[in-house]
């Protein structure tokens, strides 16, 4: 059997494979699904294929590696070509690979020989394709995924709870923590209608209150403040705060009553203390989220409303009072989207308040099957191809641990790691969700559905992508250093790096000084510098040329001429002085690398896309084949002499202006060095010889191409002659019978 039957035997069984595959799919499932199906089946099909491509290739591999080391045999491999084929198509093949060859090797000249660099090369363009497929399809992901209406959910509902309505009050008008609880009789009990229990917000029908609202305050042991951080009190209390605190035996049956003194923080589950143990960063001081009192709402406005006057009438609001939180969480039916709100009231030593509102956005209930088709498609793309980057950097390090200690190498683990994290993050995110979802569905009227739980492993998941993209993005470094530029950026920050940092150092230590100087005498009748941090920003923000934020006359509380002082110092000092100094001695090492590397180019070697142009000579060529890449030959009224005199005219003083241009970077007056020149002369030689043997080549395969059609035009003489031939003899046989 030849290997032509045999390629062709082993197409046309794949091919059958495939047609079966297909018939059967087609009898047994059809064509024509529900979306939610078909999404369904698509994405059962893409993972039985990376169940596959992940554990059912490498367990094959490791059977069959066992195989053939405990019973070695030889197996059939097909030949490449045919041993009794014709000597003269054989030598034709050759004499077509050695043409092939001839013109790959045309446009390789001395500069092609720097072995090192070539293969620097080829390492980067390697990692570009398999690195810039993952950044690529990591963008579109993300471009993909991200929804602009979370944005604008989150600036709406911060709104409505922050000013004024025809149906309620906003907070912002909250001037006393008195006015706390009728803040919450209308803006959160009668606004979500919920005398009947629906729970629909007044503002959108479609937004729904999940569970009910909890309020939560902290408490300090002491009004007396001082220097330290206040001591938030966790005692158990009796109603009105009376000590001491009394185990009664029908507390657990009348828990509404008693529950609102008691400290909620020594129940806490193990999933709180793990998403939920945090700080909120208020205006004046740090407050934890497990400790505190709480009390819950109710669902109706009646039971709510005598809630509310329970606690006024035992004063659960007191001087001791620092911080009142009001959770609660919002379902928007049309979007699929949760809103988990957070009102923040803090009260200062002068006895007023300072409010906040803090809502979080977030599609927490979204499978795999409602996705669009864009971004499952995105996604799917993604998957294949993390698991291509992360099979080529499992077989680099196994095959060569030494480049484990490279630093790139290093960030290559660090990429697939974090993947593998975001993924075991949206799994537990899927879990804790329908852990929520089964709560809803068994849930009394009385119950608090705290969703900040997903919500936080949401927010980690969305840090942990975004930590991924800035890890990924400065990998493209790496992939970048064929550019001359970056290799130059590169050289200068490595030499500039000391004095730089000395010079940043001092910019630092004076931004500093300046912001305290600041704080001290305008902190008191600013926003914009009430605080350290908030100085150290906008005092960089206007170093950098972002001065629309800060205002004069913000600097002028100390006085006219130290207003002017402080200025004068901010303007000229720091935006003009140090900043222009830390610029300007950037600049000069730029200068010096750029110089060092062009007295460095004694060989000129080639750049990354010569390199590109010649090593994948057949992928250009093609597009070079296309129709739209083919210049015809255009007469212009001129006979072919004139236009070859006029081609090598316009040639030869390009040549005489590049020489001319060349002639500028050279110091001091120097003509072209003479290795240039001689490297040049032996291209042109080297050039040449190549074209001559490809043209011998190329006049050997026209030879045998005419000598094959020379032979057949004999071939087929000697069959006519053939067919002639016993004719003649039948016709002589007759005439010598007659003649007998």
């Amino acid at each position: 059997i030849t290997t032509h039957k045999v390629h062709w035997m082993m197409f046309g069984t794949t091919l059958g494979i495939i047609l079966a595959c297909m018939a059967i799919i087609s009898v047994l499932s059809g064509f024509k699904h529900e979306v939610v199906k078909f999404k369904s089946m698509l994405v059962s099909i893409v993972i039985v294929l990376l169940f596959q491509y992940v554990f059912g290739d490498p367990l094959k591999f490791v059977l069959l590696s066992i195989d053939r080391a405990t019973w070695p045999r030889q197996g059939y491999v097909p030949p490449m070509s045919d041993v009794k084929e014709d000597p003269v198509r054989t030598r034709r093949a050759y004499l077509r690979m050695q043409l092939g060859m001839q013109r790959s090797n045309l446009h390789i000249s001395s500069k092609y020989r720097n072995f090192r660099l070539n293969e620097q090369y080829k390492l980067i363009a390697s990692d570009l394709l398999i690195y810039g497929r993952f950044f690529i399809c990591l963008l579109c992901l993300v471009t993909v995924t991200r929804d602009e209406r979370l944005y604008h959910n989150t600036r709406i509902v911060k709104l409505l709870l922050m000013n004024n309505h025809t149906d309620y009050y906003g907070l912002k008008e909250v001037l006393h923590m008195s006015q706390l609880f009728d803040f919450i009789a209308s803006a959160l009990v009668s606004a979500f209608n919920s005398n009947d229990g629906g729970g629909s917000w007044v503002h959108a029908e479609q937004t729904v209150l999940v569970g009910v609202i909890r309020l939560r305050q902290l408490r300090v042991k002491s009004t007396i403040l001082g220097w330290d951080p206040p001591d938030f009190t966790d005692d158990y209390y009796m109603p009105d705060w009376l000590l001491p605190y009394r185990g009664l035996h029908y507390a657990d049956k009348y828990w509404r009553i008693y529950e609102p003194f008691t400290p909620f923080s020594r129940k806490i589950e193990f999933l709180d203390g793990l998403l939920l143990n945090f700080n909120h960063r208020g205006f004046l001081n740090l407050y934890p989220e497990l400790m505190g009192y709480s009390s819950l709402l109710a669902r109706g406005k009646e039971n709510s409303m005598k809630v509310l006057d329970y606690l006024t009438e035992y004063h659960w609001l007191t001087l001791n009072t620092t911080a009142v939180f009001i959770d609660f969480t919002l379902y928007n039916a049309d979007e699929n989207l949760f809103s988990i709100c957070t009102l923040r009231v803090e009260k200062t030593p002068f006895g007023s308040i300072l409010p906040a509102v803090e809502v979080e956005s977030a599609r927490l209930s979204q499978n795999v099957d409602e996705m669009p088709y864009k971004d499952l498609l995105a996604l799917l793309i993604y998957v294949v191809v993390l698991i291509q980057y992360s099979q080529a950097l499992a077989i680099r390090l196994w095959y060569e641990p030494d480049l484990m200690k490279d630093f790139w190498n290093k960030m290559d683990l660090v990429i697939s790691l974090l993947n593998v994290v975001v993924v075991i993050l949206v799994v537990l995110r899927e879990w804790l969700v329908q852990k929520m979802m089964k709560q809803v569905a068994g849930a009394s009227k009385m119950d608090f559905i705290d969703f900040r739980r997903p919500a936080r492993m949401h927010q980690v998941t969305t840090m942990t992508v975004g930590f991924l993209i800035c890890i990924t993005t400065l990998r493209l470094w790496r992939v970048l250093q064929f550019s001359s530029v970056f290799k130059l950026f590169t050289r200068t920050l490595y030499q500039a790096w000391a004095g730089v940092a000395s010079t940043a150092m001092v910019i630092v230590f004076f931004l500093v000084g300046y912001s305290f100087a600041v704080v001290t005498i305008n902190g008191s009748n600013s926003g914009n510098f009430n605080s350290f941090i908030k100085s150290m920003v906008m005092c960089m923000s206007f170093s950098f040329g972002f001065s629309a934020q800060v205002k004069p006359s913000e600097l002028f509380h100390g006085g006219e001429w130290l207003g002017i002082m402080l200025y004068a110092a901010l303007a000229f000092v720091i935006a003009m002085l140090l900043i222009n100094v830390f610029v300007s001695m950037i600049n000069d090492y730029f200068v010096m690398s750029k110089t060092m590397r062009d007295d460095s180019r004694s060989g000129q070697w080639i750049n990354f896309f010569q390199f590109l142009r010649v090593e994948y000579t057949g992928f250009f060529g093609f597009f070079q084949s296309l129709p739209i890449f083919r210049h015809n030959y255009l007469r212009n009224n001129r006979t072919v002499s004139e236009n070859v005199e006029r081609k090598l005219a316009a040639m030869d003083r390009r040549r005489r202006m590049a020489s001319r241009q060349k002639r500028r970077f050279y110091l001091y007056g120097e003509t072209i060095k003479e290795t240039d020149s001689e490297t040049k002369y032996r291209d042109r030689g080297e050039k040449l010889v190549k074209m001559s043997q490809l043209l011998q080549t190329q006049m050997q395969l026209l030879d045998s191409l005419l000598n094959e059609e020379e032979e057949e035009a004999e071939k087929k003489k000697e069959k006519e002659k053939g067919k002639k031939e016993p004719k003649k003899k039948g016709v002589s046989k007759r005439r010598d019978k007659e003649e007998s």
